[in-house]
């Protein structure tokens, strides 16, 4: 064999040598970090993409390698794919969906790729829970459905004070709570807390005030933005009924001292009774003694009925009216016997016994010529002509058409005849005792007056 055929093959079968060293030098590991997770790859590849096809897997053109996956592998012992997700932005106040194939992990990267901003107040979720969107999202979620809450912007009036707030919150209400504006549930919201914020909102805020209802019992201290009583009244479940009234009246703006007074209002009828006298009519009754009474039949009161309204305030009454009245039992007048009959009597005087045949209880004044009631005057003469002496009494001119003559004894004064008349007593019985100027004595008392036999043939049954 010729010396130089000798050296190719020995060329040849070195450079195989070699080649079959080579390959078998380039065996290796290299670590992969596939979607954040650490692999071991052992391989010959001498691209990423060599590497990445060893481990396994499929790149695709929307998958992210690192380095690029034309890279030459030899010297190098680590890389990294993320794989492309897929994941859909729902934009839940425009109502329009995002599809994206995208490698992407941070929510806020996602949403620049489909070309949405973030601004403050702007609201991420995942699966109805608020996420962070500068935190990757885990690598299990697959796919991956976002929901994005654009904020918007309100112009909030709170009394004095303005202020903005940008929400994504779904009612004002919601914005105003999660932005740390206290709302009570007497203050004023305009427009209303449950309205659904779609657009840009001017809010404003009453805030209510302290007010006081006075009720009968109680004070209730509230707060409230009523302008009128009664707008207030109905706010608080206290509004008035029937014929309540409060102070101020309800048409009425609330008072400085935003101190209202409610009062209770309610009415009654009673039924009330009163008697109704009965009269007495009187007739002569010979079974009965003189100057006494019998009754013959007995009277009885009738009974008025009355209809009346009460009215109550706060439980006090304040007012009764009657509306009529009817009566329901006539009364029943009482017949009176007055005795006729003149039992003689005696009694025992500094005189002996003495008959006499009526005794009444009368008041006794005394006179003489010169004390007569009438200053600087004196009259000796008595309307029966006698001289004014002892002896001699005067009575009522009514007494004395009937008693003019008639003996009588009084109790300390004696035996007298009627002989006078005089001015007497309204309403009360009475005789004037006489004396002489030189003998008067001060009478001021009752006394008890017999009338003495014998008993006259005309007698008044009943005393004038």
């Amino acid at each position: 064999m010729p010396k130089y055929r000798l050296l190719t093959y020995l060329s040849i079968v070195l450079i195989l040598a070699g080649a079959v060293l080579t390959f078998f030098g380039l065996e290796r590991d290299v670590l992969l970090v596939v979607d954040g997770q650490i692999q071991t790859v052992h391989t010959r590849a001498l691209t990423l993409s060599g590497v990445i096809q060893d481990a396994g897997y499929t790149l695709t053109p929307e998958d992210r390698a690192i380095p690029n996956s034309a890279t030459w592998m030899i010297g190098r012992s680590t890389a990294r794919l993320d794989r492309a997700r897929h994941t859909t932005i729902q934009n839940m106040r425009s109502g329009e969906d995002q599809v994206l194939q995208s490698p992407e992990s941070i929510p806020a990267n996602l949403l620049a790729a489909a070309g949405i901003l973030l601004f403050p107040g702007d609201l991420l979720t995942l699966d109805g829970t608020a996420i962070d969107p500068y935190t990757s999202l885990p690598r299990h979620i697959q796919p991956a459905i976002l929901e994005f809450h654009p904020a918007v912007q309100l112009s909030v009036r709170d009394g004095s004070t303005e202020y903005t707030i940008y929400s994504a919150a779904a009612t004002l209400f919601e914005a105003l709570w999660q932005s740390g504006v206290a709302i009570s549930l007497a203050d004023r919201i305009a427009p209303a807390g449950d309205t659904q914020l779609n657009d840009s909102l001017i809010v404003d805020i009453e805030r209510a005030q302290p007010v006081t209802i006075q009720l009968a019992d109680r004070a209730i201290h509230t707060a409230s933005t009523a302008d009128r009583v009664g707008e207030l009244l109905t706010e608080t479940g206290i509004p008035l009924q029937g014929m309540d009234y409060s102070l101020p009246a309800e048409d009425q703006p609330l008072p400085a001292d935003r101190l209202v007074r409610v009062v209770r209002v309610r009415e009654e009828i009673a039924l009330e009774q009163k008697p109704i006298p009965y009269s007495s009519s009187y007739q002569q009754d010979n079974e009965t003694e003189l100057d006494q009474r019998r009754v013959i039949t007995a009277g009885e009161y009738g009974i008025e009925v009355s209809r009346v309204r009460i009215r109550l305030e706060d439980g006090t009454e304040t007012n009764r009216t009657a509306e009529a009245a009817w009566v329901a039992k006539e009364p029943q007048d009482q017949l009176v016997g007055y005795g006729t009959q003149a039992v003689v009597k005696t009694i025992d005087t500094p005189y002996g016994a003495l008959e006499y045949w009526r005794a009444v209880n009368v008041f006794a004044t005394s006179y003489s010529p010169c004390r007569l009631g009438i200053p600087n005057y004196c009259n000796l003469q008595t309307s029966s002509g006698a001289d004014l002496r002892q002896g001699i009494v005067a009575v009522t001119r009514a007494w004395y058409s009937w008693m003019r003559g008639q003996q009588v004894y009084i109790p300390g004064y004696g035996v007298a005849v009627v002989g006078d008349v005089g001015g007497g007593i309204p309403g009360r019985y009475w005789v004037d005792l006489g004396y002489s100027d030189a003998d008067y004595k001060s009478w001021a008392s009752n006394v008890t007056m017999y009338f003495l036999t014998p008993v006259p043939a005309a007698i008044p049954w009943i005393l004038p």
